[in-house]
């Protein structure tokens, strides 16, 4: 007769079962269950690796956070040394597991501050190209939680271009309104990593920064010399074809775009522009708004007729 009470290793082989199911919330209850009956045996160590199971489980719920890589990660190290772990197909060694976490817990980390806005920008893209190079030096290592949760096979290194796309993207963002020519190189070597990445989509968005940002004209008006368009200058278009026009001054900047349509202006002259032609917006509303009053006393006056009343 089989025993009423299972014991920690019977009740850990049903949760293992219900994990190669990919059943994993009821896979965790069970682990969570297996490390109070081995802790009530007595068993330590297969108590930490029921935990362990549980952990690695509970993070198919929680998707990406630190703080349970990092708690998982610790917990790996401190306590089961290279014991193999295999919830599912494939079996991986709790020391390569818990390095995994760990990069996987830098990467979450990183990419939720510049989610944010926090931290220094330089600081956090140095800290994205370290990491990508922590991935590169696992080479072709299959990271395990993909391929548990998404059954997909991502070799560690492939993570290492987009991280360094995201770095030097970060890199021309903190640089565009000071710097427009810098900020386009790193949008330039950004372009080259998410082509290496695959995703080309994204590597033509960058592209775009990159024309924007190089481009360098001079002021139509002043003559002031500048780059990025849309942060030193700007287009501003006209009725009039200007291309047979020639500049007042030499330089081989051009002051009009391709099409001779639009001349560029200068931040400083485009913002005097802006202030006079609020200014002169003002005046004529408050000029509508003075003729509109002398119409409607005259409105008033004649409908109270020749006797003053209404």
């Amino acid at each position: 007769m089989a025993p009423i009470f299972k014991d920690g290793a019977a009740i850990q082989e049903q949760a293992l079962d219900l994990a190669r199911r990919r059943e994993f919330d009821r896979a965790q209850e069970r682990f969570e269950e297996a490390a109070r009956r081995f802790t009530k045996e007595g068993a330590t160590f297969d108590a930490n690796l029921a935990r362990a199971y549980s952990g690695l489980l509970g993070l198919g719920a929680r998707g990406a956070d630190p703080t349970a890589f990092r708690s998982l990660s610790a917990l790996l190290r401190a306590a089961l040394g290279n014991v193999e772990l295999r919830p599912g197909p494939r079996g991986i060694g709790a020391a390569e597991l818990a390095g995994q976490l760990e990069l996987a817990a830098q990467e979450t980390a990183l990419l939720a501050a510049l989610q944010s806005g926090g931290g220094d920008p330089g600081a956090v893209a140095q800290a994205l190209q370290a990491l990508a190079n922590e991935y590169l030096r696992l080479g072709n290592q299959v990271l395990f939680l993909p391929e548990l949760f998404h059954q997909r096979s991502i070799p560690a290194s492939s993570r290492a271009p987009r991280l360094m796309a995201i770095s030097f993207e970060t890199l021309g963002r903190s640089k565009q309104s000071t710097n427009p020519l810098a900020a386009a190189e790193d949008f330039q070597t950004a372009q080259q990593y998410w082509r290496q990445a695959g995703e080309e989509a994204q590597a033509q968005s960058v592209a775009g920064w990159v024309g924007q940002l190089a481009l360098q004209a001079r002021c139509w008006f002043c003559g002031r010399e500048g780059a990025g368009h849309g942060i030193q200058f700007v287009s501003l278009p006209v009725d009039q074809e200007l291309t047979g026009l020639k500049a007042t001054e030499a330089s081989p900047l051009p002051s009009l775009d391709a099409t001779g349509r639009n001349v560029y202006a200068c931040k400083g002259c485009w913002s005097a522009f802006q202030h006079l032609a609020d200014r002169i917006a003002s005046e004529r509303a408050n000029e509508v708004e003075r003729r509109l009053l002398v119409e409607m006393r005259e409105m008033e006056r004649r409908l109270r007729g020749p006797t003053g009343r209404a």
